[in-house]
């Protein structure tokens, strides 16, 4: 049976001569994996919606393996936001996480929609700094759904609210004074609560005037507790900085 899905192209790979294999991120069915004929030709009508980054709708006969893409329309191209490296990069960089976390066919319209406003809001930013924000923000959201979260409303060693000094990466959350390691590395309190207000607040409420030191101490504790906890480094995190 063939039904029309609204998704997000994340990857596509060659297919014989003609066609290409889709990683798509969807709505209704979360990640999975689609075959659209005559995709690899320039004046094929398939060849727009089988880009990265475009968001289409896909008629598919839909299968827990590989699904036939019959045709679609493009939704959203985000052409300007394909053409800017320097953009594009950090949306890469959600790409990969999501394809290497999210198990296939796992339905999480959240972080559907995240995502794709995330692209939207990435590709009418003037400042990169507002890309590196929501990067942050979409990362920290999907360790949620991973069921991997920090610990951060309370010292992870003893539950203590108070006193709070330092994230611990490989304990996951924050620690108070009383269990400080002071081998361990150390993030400033500015940027503590700067990834506390992150983690917590809508996307419509984050702040977007956070320093760009700070950005970049968040940067570094979010890649590493990815690389610890997860064994997640992605291709395109050597380009962030």
């Amino acid at each position: 049976m063939v039904e029309t899905i609204e998704g997000i192209v994340l990857k596509t790979s060659d297919y014989q001569e003609k066609s290409k294999i889709l990683q798509v991120f969807t709505k209704e069915h979360g990640l999975i994996g689609i075959y659209l004929k005559g995709a690899n030709q320039y004046k094929s009508k398939a060849f727009a919606i089988a880009q990265p980054i475009s968001h289409a709708f896909f008629n598919v006969n839909y299968h827990s393996g590989l699904s036939n893409c019959y045709n679609g329309e493009l939704i959203q191209a985000f052409q300007s936001l394909k053409l800017d490296f320097t953009k594009n990069v950090y949306i890469y960089h959600l790409f990969e996480l999501i394809m290497k976390n999210i198990e296939q066919h796992e339905a999480i319209p959240y972080l559907y929609d995240l995502l794709l406003d995330i692209i939207a809001k990435s590709e009418k930013a003037e400042e990169i700094k507002l890309i590196k924000i929501y990067c942050l923000y979409f990362e920290l959201k999907l360790l949620h759904f991973i069921g991997i979260d920090p610990v951060l409303s309370n010292c992870v060693e003893c539950g203590s609210r108070e006193g709070i000094a330092n994230f611990d990466i490989g304990k996951g959350g924050f620690i108070c004074q009383k269990h400080l390691d002071k081998t361990q590395q150390r993030f400033s309190i500015i940027s503590l609560e700067a990834l506390y207000h992150l983690y917590h607040q809508d996307i419509g409420n984050i702040a977007l005037n956070i320093d760009d030191k700070i950005i970049k101490e968040l940067r570094a504790l979010v890649s590493q507790f990815y690389l610890y906890h997860l064994g997640v480094r992605t291709n395109a995190s050597k380009y962030l900085e």
